[in-house]
């Protein structure tokens, strides 16, 4: 077998981890607010988008580095600075994971019932989608979890690649007479910036899941890949997250922007909008496309993370024990623990929703800002990480690349100032 042919399947072996963030973020970031964002504010959001994602990046590219450096995930980085970072970790894992599996819950709800058409309430068919997910995950694990999102990932560029050329290709509407654009930086443009900052690419803690994920994919492989290898998979599985983010705001933009409508807050009706856009402005023929796109979008980062927030949570309270144990033990305890809390963190974001006035808006707004907030704790645990003595030379990233992550993390606290700052 030649070198490149080996190389090749070793590299095969190694994508996945990649595709699994990417499916994290492209749920509510893309499909909610980079499509609302592109409605509300036009193409301006393209340069916000941007520097965001360029800014986040190295904090989330630290979490397949400092796993392939050491064989474990971040949240032993934070166990080395001290058991206060676990803790930090954990309170945010706490404060997020109910609100975003309840958003996402309710999103997904909201685009299945549009596309069945079936008299459920959507929050009892959030409900269903939670159950009938949480039960795929502990049947199949991460094997599961691993093919199903390659495959969603192929139907996802597909559909929402056709659903965006045509809507570049027929241009943008025409804005209604006295049209205005919203203000960016005060009130509801404030409050969908920060959101969309919060989330953009997906919340920090993506970082950390996807440490955990790259471990995953060696277990499951039994393959260790190259740093080279593993930084492939996580750059491929960010370059798709980059263009779908814009595809969205691009689709919000072009087909609503200058309209005056602003999109609902409400599951179905912002369903009901988001394809009746589409079969409007394109025609009839869009209809299914774009269902199939929004819908795989959304229960992508259902299932994801899901998965996400209980190895996190599981491991972090694993962190905390003084005593080391055996590999075999603790995957065992992990396995045990996971199945236990999975059904948990599933139950209480279904609750969340069904009694948040069955509003996706108000839970996805809290969700999101919350996520953003917290952004700065994460980063600055990553950081201190990944520069860590611990970490071998030839892991360690270039000093360019902590520069920009430094840079990051002062950006995310001094514009977390100025909206609270807003606030009162």
């Amino acid at each position: 077998m030649s070198h490149k042919t080996k190389g090749n399947k070793n590299l095969l072996k190694t994508i996945g981890p990649g595709l699994l963030f990417a499916s994290t973020a492209i749920g509510t970031s893309h499909l909610v607010l980079s499509t609302r964002a592109g409605a509300h504010h036009g193409m301006i959001f393209f340069l916000v988008i941007l520097l965001t994602l360029i800014l986040k990046y190295p904090i989330y590219e630290f979490g397949p580095r400092y796993a392939v450096a050491t064989g474990k995930s971040l949240i032993k980085g934070y166990k080395a600075q001290g058991k206060w970072a676990v803790y930090l970790f954990l309170g945010v894992i706490f404060m997020n994971m109910f609100a975003v599996t309840g958003a996402i819950g309710a999103v997904t709800a909201g685009l299945l019932g549009t596309l069945i058409g079936v008299k459920i309430s959507i929050p009892i068919l959030a409900g269903i989608v939670i159950a009938f997910t949480v039960g795929l995950l502990l049947i199949g694990g991460y094997s599961v979890l691993d093919n199903f999102i390659k495959i969603l990932s192929v139907i996802l560029f597909v559909t929402v690649s056709i659903a965006f050329f045509a809507v570049l290709f027929k241009g943008p509407i025409e804005p209604v007479a006295n049209f205005e654009t919203p203000k960016l930086l005060e009130g509801a443009g404030l409050a969908l910036m920060v959101s969309l900052i919060g989330w953009m690419p997906a919340g920090m803690e993506a970082s950390t899941m996807n440490s955990i994920w790259v471990l995953e994919k060696m277990r499951t492989t039994n393959y260790k890949p190259t740093l080279k290898e593993s930084l492939f998979d996580f750059n491929l599985g960010f370059l798709f997250t980059t263009i779908l983010a814009l595809m969205f705001l691009t689709i919000g933009a072009f087909t609503s922007y200058g309209s005056g409508n602003m999109m609902s807050e409400k599951a179905v009706a912002f369903s009901n909008e988001l394809i009746g856009i589409f079969t409007t402005n394109l025609g009839s023929w869009s209809y299914w496309v774009i269902a199939i796109a929004a819908f795989g979008t959304i229960y992508g980062t259902l299932i994801t993370v899901l998965d996400a927030f209980t190895r996190s949570f599981v491991r972090g309270l694993l962190a905390l024990k003084e005593e080391e144990m055996r590999e075999e033990q603790q995957e065992l305890t992990i396995k045990r623990n996971y199945n236990i809390l999975l059904p948990i963190i599933g139950l209480g974001g279904f609750l969340l929703f069904f009694f948040s006035a069955q509003s996706m808006g108000q839970i996805l707004k809290y969700a999101t800002i919350l996520g953003f907030l917290t952004a700065p704790i994460i980063a600055f645990l990553n950081i201190r990480a990944m520069t860590s003595d611990r970490i071998p030379v030839e892991f360690r990233p270039s000093g360019g690349l902590v520069g920009l992550a430094y840079i990051g993390l002062l950006a995310s606290v001094l514009f977390a100032f100025y909206y609270l700052s807003s606030l009162v």
